[in-house]
């Protein structure tokens, strides 16, 4: 917290900066002070305090009046409504989704000063086909398998040893042995939507069905081995007794507490809220490991802090400024370190000393031998959209069954929610 609020003082300081966005309609050439604009964000707890105390040194800085929306877990329907009304704030987050949901709703930004500043691995996440630009973003978010350091040391286990499914069972029977759970995570969606595709999907996986997947023609039958993959670490006690019912602070607080080995699928985020709960923790960041030998690894980078404005906003002069604003790297770097995701901007990367990208760096030089793919979300590229609330549901059918019956029942349930989604 003391280096969220030092960079948030770095901030103030570079309130003196001119504004400057390459636009043909450029805050140099009109007065936005007095205007109002409407920012929608889906920040909570400390995320929120941090955005707004940077929206609070915009106001001083520009005289623009920032009316600050937060929606929280309510983000995504709320702004569905929004959409089919055609009534959206000037500026709002677009949480994973500028080219996939929300590309016809936003300007393109292509030609603003800070796009320019963006890294590969940003660039292949929001850049359209044509080159379009729809959003800044700040930073990126970065997810693989989160394991406890002191744990996996105690057990024996080389955490950068595990490159399959199989080397990861082997962790996790040596992890059981000693009394700890091996996997921290609960029933969830993510459990059967972010690894699947080290399944079904990547090069020299058990299955390469990605084509079927977004034709329309997947019939979810070599999806058959991830579930089953899960049966038998469910059978063999992996997860915890109350996992299908523990909430999220529970969770949380066991990883913070040492109690679980793994967690699957997640990084950014949850490793700031873990060290928050008990900053003497050690992590280490991996990748999601391939279903067999000569499998990709893979590292999902996806949308972090993003903002874009929206094509029919009244606002567009203050509303560049509050993302010109927002590109700054000691601005984009403050709200990087509050949501834990790894700074997207050239500029920023030098300040950027947050713990996410610290375990990041770790994994790229520990990995250098390792095949690792690095890929939008599997379900935001080959799931249609609504897919999400879908495994979420069918993750609690399999924890609540997952004998040969139970699992044809999850499998019949993805396949018919796939087949009316995807029409």
């Amino acid at each position: 917290m003391k280096r969220i609020l030092t960079f948030f003082v770095v901030s103030l300081v570079a309130m003196a900066m001119c504004f400057a966005n390459g636009s043909s309609e450029s805050t140099d050439d009109q007065d936005i002070s007095g205007q109002t604009i409407e920012v929608a964000v889906n920040y909570t707890g400390i995320q929120a305090e941090v955005f707004n105390e940077l929206v609070n040194a915009f106001e001083a800085e520009s005289g623009v009046n920032v009316e600050v929306v937060e929606y929280g877990n309510d983000y995504e329907n709320t702004m569905k409504t929004r959409m089919a009304s055609n009534s959206l704030p000037d500026v709002f987050q677009t949480h994973g989704w500028s080219i996939l949901r929300y590309k016809e709703y936003l300007m393109d930004l292509r030609n603003e000063p800070w796009a320019s500043d963006y890294t590969d691995a940003a660039l292949g996440v929001i850049r359209d086909d044509d080159g379009s630009i729809y959003v800044l973003m700040t930073s990126l978010m970065v997810g693989g398998t989160v394991a406890n350091r002191d744990i996996l040391e105690e057990a024996g286990v080389d955490p950068y040893s595990i490159h399959t499914w199989d080397d990861f069972t082997q962790a996790c029977e040596k992890v059981k042995a000693l009394g700890y759970t091996p996997i921290n995570n609960p029933s969830e969606a993510g459990l059967l939507a972010n690894i699947a595709g080290t399944f079904v999907s990547y090069p020299g996986e058990l299955a390469e069905d990605s084509d079927a997947m977004l034709d329309g023609s997947y019939d979810f039958d070599s999806y058959r081995a991830l579930l089953e993959q899960y049966a038998q670490w469910l059978d063999a006690g992996y997860f915890y007794p109350d996992a299908l019912t523990i909430n999220d602070t529970d969770i949380s607080e066991r990883f913070a507490a040492g109690e679980a080995a793994f967690e699957i699928g997640n990084g950014g985020s949850f490793l700031v809220g873990c060290k928050t709960l008990n900053p003497e923790a050690d992590y280490v960041f991996l990748p999601n490991f391939a279903s067999q030998d000569g499998g990709k690894e893979f590292i999902f980078v996806g949308e972090g802090d993003t903002f874009g404005i929206w094509k029919d906003s009244d606002h567009v002069s203050a509303s560049k400024a509050f993302l010109e604003f927002m590109a700054r790297p000691e601005n984009a770097s403050t709200l990087t370190a509050s949501t834990g995701y790894v700074c997207a901007l050239e500029s920023s990367l030098p300040y950027d000393d947050g713990y996410q990208a610290e375990l990041y760096l770790e994994m790229q030089e520990k990995c250098v031998d390792s095949d690792i793919l690095y890929e939008n979300l599997w379900d935001r590229k080959y799931m249609p959209s609504g897919m999400w609330q879908v495994f979420d549901i069918a993750s609690d059918m399999l924890f609540d069954d997952h004998s040969p019956a139970g699992i044809d029942e999850v499998q019949a349930y993805l396949l018919e929610n796939y087949q009316n989604l995807y029409i």
